[in-house]
Formats: C-alpha cells, structure tokens, sequence
C-alpha cells in the first residue's frame, strides 16, 4: 500500500483537472483523462457511457447545456496500491449557467485511477451521484 497522502494528493489533483476541463467544455482536455475503456456513471438516467468514442458523446452533450459543473470535495475516503487508487466520499456540485447564476448541491464522488506505464494517472472508472434523502 502507498502512502495515503500521496494517494489523496493524485486523486486532488486528477480531479482538479477534471473540474477544469469541464468548465473549458473542453471534451479533448476531459477525454485525456480517462483510461480507454473507462466507464462513466453520472446523476441522471441514462448517464453513462464506456471507451472514449462513447466518452465523447457523453460530454459533447453536457457541454452543449447552458451551464457547466464542477465539484468541491471534502477530504475523500482514498485507497491505493502501486498503480490503482480508488476513492469514495462527499462533494459539492458546483453548476454555473452560462448566464452566472450557480448553484449548489450535496453530491458524492467515487472512482477508480490507474498509473500508465509512463507514470501518468488516469480515470478508468468514475461516478457521480446526487443524494436522495432517506425516510
């Protein structure tokens, strides 16, 4: 097992750069993040998508939305080994229209990173989910 910091920061990092990506709609800066045959699971039916051409569908169509997303996440539950870090945990979704209202949400975060070859981390499984209040 690595270091939990360390891990913790490859996690910060990779989706502080998935949350800026998303806000440049930037589908090519976003698809360089994901394995190619990553699996995405959004919020909302339907949301998923496998492999990057499917990746990049996905995204060209959230991007054409008059707003864009993002997230602030609390210190994240995050788990390691030499070349795969997983992480669970609570987040804020951050959704900016494109008039500049935002809005905010409880929102909960996990996926899957695995190292390249070439040291580089990438998403090969990522989940985003609004909670539903219990009974």
């Amino acid at each position: 097992m690595r270091p939990e910091a360390e891990d913790a920061a490859v996690v910060d990092d990779l989706l502080g750069a998935f949350t800026d990506r998303l806000r440049a709609r930037d589908v090519e800066g976003v698809l360089s993040l994901f394995g190619g045959g990553a699996v995405v699971f959004g919020s909302e039916i339907g949301e998923s998508a496998t492999g990057h051409a499917e990746l990049r569908l996905f995204f060209s169509r959230i991007f054409a939305r008059p707003r864009t997303y993002g997230w602030l996440w609390d210190p994240l539950t995050v788990r390691g080994t030499d070349d795969v870090v997983w992480f669970v945990g609570p987040a804020t979704v951050v959704i900016r229209a494109d008039g500049g209202t935002e809005r905010r949400a409880p929102y909960r975060l996990s996926g899957v990173l695995t190292r390249q070859p070439e040291g580089r981390w990438l998403f090969m499984l990522f989940n985003g989910a609004e909670p539903v209040a219990s009974d």
